[in-house]
C-alpha cells in the first residue's frame, strides 16, 4: 500500500483534479438555492472580499506579528488561503441563513473540508513541502540508516583527482546510481543537537579504490529537515542525473540538520537559540573527513540549499571559506531572519547588539573581504518575485567581492522543492569545474 501511495502525486494529476472538482460541487451545493432572494447573492458576493481581506490580515499576523516567518507570504499563497477563508464563511453562511435544510447541515462541513482540502493542496503545491500521498501521510519511504564499514575512510582510496579533464574513465560494471543512508552527525564540539543526517554516495565512491570526490553540503528549508531533499527533493535521482553527465563523477552529498526541529530557525549562526554556525563549520566537516573518503582540500568543498538552506550555504562560505569555498544558493534570503523587521530578530537573537548582527551578514563580509577563489550560483523561481531579487542583491555582492558568479531564473514557478531539484543540477553544472569535475 506505502508503494502505491508514493506514486499518487497530490501536486497534479488526477488526485488534486479529484479533489477541486469535488470542492468546486460542494461549494455549488452550499451557494445554488432554487428561490434565492437578491440579498443571499449580495450575501455570497460579499465572501469574496472579506475572505480575502481576512486572509491578507492573517498574513501580515504571521509575518509582522508572530514572526511565523522572515519573509512575506507570495500573493499567490494568500489568495489560496482566502479560497480556505470563503470556505469556512459559505459553510457558515449555508447553516445560518433560512430556509432550514437537513441535508444542508450535512453537506456543509463536508464542502468546508473539500475547500479548505483544494486550498492547501495548492498551497502545498507552491512550497513543494510533499509530492505524495505517502509523504501527506507521513508514510514516505524510509532511508536505511548507517554506512557500511566499507564505505567508510579506510585509507585505501586510490590517488585519484577525479577531474574529468584529467583522464578519469569510469571502470567496467562501476555502479550507475548511487546509494542515500540515514546517519547521526554528533554535535562534539557545538553541543547543538540536529536530527538525523543523510549522505549520499555516488557510484564513483562504491569502488574499492575509489577516486578523491568533492563534497557538496546540503541544507533544507525551514521548515524542513534532511528528509525533504529526500522525498520532495529526490536528491538521489537528482545526482545519478549529474554523475551520468559526468562520466559517473559526482559529489558526495552530505544532508546535515542545522534547525533541530521542523519549526525552529536557529539563523546558522550561534545565538541563545543554538550552536548552528559552530555546528556546521566544524562538528559537520570533521564528521565527514573522519568518516568517509573524500577530497579534503576546501576548495573542492561547496555549501547549498533551498530558501534557508541557501541563506545557511552562502553564510557557511562567507564566514568560513577556509572549509567551504563555493555556494549553491537556492532561493535565499538577503541576510538571516527571525522576523521580517531587522530590529526583532537582533533583539530576539543578539541581544539588541545590531553590530554584533552585521558583522556575521553576508553582504558586510563581501562588502569587506576579497573571494577571488570562490564560484556562486544564485537562483530562484520563475514566479518568486521575493527572491530572484534576493537573488540579484546576493549575486552583484559576491561578483564585486571577487566570485565568480552565475545567477538563473529557474524555470519552476513555486518557492519550492520542485525549483530545488532543478537548481541543484543547475548548480552543480555550473560548479563543476570548480570542484574538480570537469566541465
Amino acid at each position: 500500500m506505502n508503494a502505491w501511495l508514493a506514486h499518487v502525486s497530490i501536486i497534479d494529476g488526477w488526485f488534486p483534479a479529484t479533489i477541486a472538482v469535488l470542492a468546486i460541487l460542494g461549494a455549488l451545493a452550499l451557494v445554488v438555492r432554487r428561490r434565492a432572494r437578491w440579498w443571499w447573492w449580495v450575501a455570497v458576493l460579499l465572501v469574496v472580499p472579506v475572505a480575502i481581506g481576512a486572509a491578507y490580515g492573517i498574513s501580515a499576523l504571521l509575518v509582522n506579528v508572530l514572526d511565523v516567518w522572515p519573509e512575506a507570504l507570495p500573493d499567490e499563497v494568500v489568495l489560496w488561503g482566502a479560497v480556505g477563508v470563503g470556505g469556512l464563511l459559505l459553510a457558515a453562511l449555508a447553516l445560518v441563513v433560512r430556509p432550514f435544510r437537513w441535508w444542508r447541515v450535512a453537506v456543509a462541513p463536508v464542502a468546508l473540508v473539500l475547500v479548505a482540502s483544494i486550498a492547501g493542496l495548492q498551497i502545498n503545491g507552491y512550497y513543494g513541502l510533499m509530492t505524495t500521498a505517502a509523504d501527506l501521510l507521513g508514510q514516505s519511504p524510509k532511508v536505511v540508516q548507517g554506512i557500511p564499514s566499507a564505505l567508510m575512510r579506510h585509507g585505501a582510496a586510490a590517488s585519484v583527482s577525479g577531474a574529468v579533464d584529467a583522464g578519469w574513465d569510469a571502470p567496467a560494471g562501476m555502479a550507475r546510481t548511487g546509494i542515500l543512508r540515514q546517519v547521526t552527525i554528533p554535535g562534539t564540539v557545538s553541543h547543538f543537537t540536529g536530527r538525523p543526517a543523510l549522505v549520499y554516495l555516488p557510484g564513483a565512491y562504491l569502488l574499492h579504490k575509489r577516486p578523491k570526490l568533492p563534497v557538496l553540503v546540503l541544507v533544507s528549508g525551514q521548515p524542513g529537515s534532511p528528509m525533504s531533499w529526500a522525498n520532495t527533493g529526490e536528491i538521489r535521482a537528482t545526482i545519478d542525473t549529474f554523475a551520468a553527465r559526468h562520466h559517473g563523477l559526482a559529489p558526495v552529498v552530505v544532508i546535515p540538520d542545522p534547525l533541530g526541529s521542523p519549526y525552529n530557525n536557529t539563523m546558522c549562526m550561534n545565538t541563545p537559540l543554538g550552536a548552528a554556525d559552530t555546528y556546521m563549520s566544524v562538528d559537520v566537516p570533521d564528521w565527514i573527513t573522519r568518516t568517509l573518503d573524500v577530497d579534503n582540500n576546501p576548495q573542492h568543498w561547496a555549501a547549498g540549499g533551498f530558501s534557508f538552506g541557501g541563506t545557511c550555504a552562502v553564510q557557511m562560505v562567507t564566514r568560513h571559506n577556509d572549509r567551504y569555498r563555493h555556494i549553491l544558493a537556492l532561493a535565499s534570503e538577503r541576510e538571516p531572519a527571525l522576523a521580517v523587521d531587522r530590529a526583532q530578530t537582533v533583539a530576539q537573537a543578539f541581544g539588541g547588539d545590531t553590530a554584533a548582527f552585521m558583522r556575521q551578514v553576508p553582504l558586510t563580509l563581501l562588502h569587506e573581504h576579497p573571494y577571488r577563489s570562490s564560484w556562486a550560483f544564485f537562483g530562484a523561481g520563475y514566479a518568486d518575485s521575493v527572491y530572484l531579487a534576493n537573488a540579484r542583491v546576493l549575486d552583484a555582492a559576491a561578483k564585486k567581492a571577487g566570485m565568480r558568479t552565475h545567477r538563473e531564473v529557474i524555470p519552476v514557478a513555486g518557492h519550492s522543492y520542485q525549483m530545488g531539484r532543478v537548481g541543484v543540477l543547475d548548480g552543480l553544472t555550473f560548479l563543476a569545474p570548480a570542484l574538480g569535475l570537469g566541465r
